[in-house]
C-alpha cells in the first residue's frame, strides 16, 4: 500500500466511525425521550420570541400614541400663547424643564 491509499482508508474508516456514532446517538435520543424534550424547549423558545415581538411592537405603538398626544398638547398651548399675546395679554414665561 502507497501513502495515498493509506491515507484514504484512514480518513474512509474515520468518516465511517463518525456516521455510526450519530446514527447511534440519535437512536439513543429517540428511544430515551431527550429528543421530544429538546423539541419541546426549541418550540417554547419560538413562543418566547413571538412574544417578545409581539411586546415589542406593542410599546412601539404606545410610544408612538404617547408622541402624537404630546405634539398636539405642546401645539394647542402654542395656539392659546398666540391668542393671548394677540388680545395684549403677556402669558408667563414657558416653564423649564426639571429633568
Amino acid at each position: 500500500m502507497d501513502t495515498g491509499q493509506l491515507l484514504v482508508t484512514i480518513l474512509g474508516a474515520g468518516g465511517g466511525s463518525a456516521l455510526l456514532l450519530a446514527l447511534i446517538q440519535g437512536v439513543f435520543k429517540q428511544l430515551s425521550g431527550s429528543a421530544g424534550r429538546e423539541r419541546v424547549r426549541n418550540t417554547s423558545l419560538e413562543a418566547q420570541r413571538v412574544a417578545a415581538i409581539e411586546e415589542r411592537d406593542q410599546a412601539n405603538a404606545e410610544r408612538d400614541a404617547e408622541a402624537k398626544k404630546r405634539r398636539k398638547t405642546e401645539e394647542y398651548a402654542s395656539v392659546l400663547r398666540r391668542q393671548l399675546n394677540e388680545a395684549g395679554i403677556a402669558p408667563a414665561p414657558w416653564p423649564t424643564e426639571t429633568i
